[in-house]
């Protein structure tokens, strides 16, 4: 699994819940970019050790919506933003849940933070033998 795998899964859920008169940017927003539209942009991660092998990934979204309309507009989008990522799926058909939802408006922008966590497991690499060969010796 991959940082990108989710920031997929994040677009294609506001594509399926806001429709395609949304632009979706993940990089960077461009100059004389078109609004309204949405900015999937990843903060932070963190790796906790578990025991087994076992790795708690703990990841940060900042999911941006940028307005047409201005701050009513921002507020109504806040929330709706937030119920729609209460779940992703992934393109392997996995789902994960958005936890620790959190909104603010900044600048005319929406800001909303949500944490997509899941385990990773860590595979030991295994050493089998080569070959074999045996040699017998038989009287006669």
């Amino acid at each position: 699994m991959e940082i990108n795998d989710i920031v997929t899964a994040i677009s294609v859920k506001l594509h399926n819940v806001f429709g395609a008169s949304y632009k979706k940017y993940t990089d960077q927003v461009p100059q004389g970019f078109q609004r309204p539209c949405f900015f999937i942009q990843f903060l932070n991660l963190e790796n906790i050790r578990q025991i087994g092998g076992r790795w708690r990934v703990m990841t940060l979204f900042n999911v941006q919506y940028f307005p047409r309309n201005g701050a009513s507009e921002v507020a109504n989008m806040t929330l709706k933003t937030q119920q729609a990522l209460k779940d992703v799926t992934l393109l392997n058909g996995s789902v994960m849940l958005g936890t620790g939802g959190n909104s603010e408006p900044v600048d005319g922008v929406g800001h909303n933070f949500i944490h997509f966590n899941f385990f990773l497991q860590e595979v030991e690499q295994k050493v089998f033998m080569g070959s074999l060969e045996h040699y017998q010796k038989t009287k006669g």
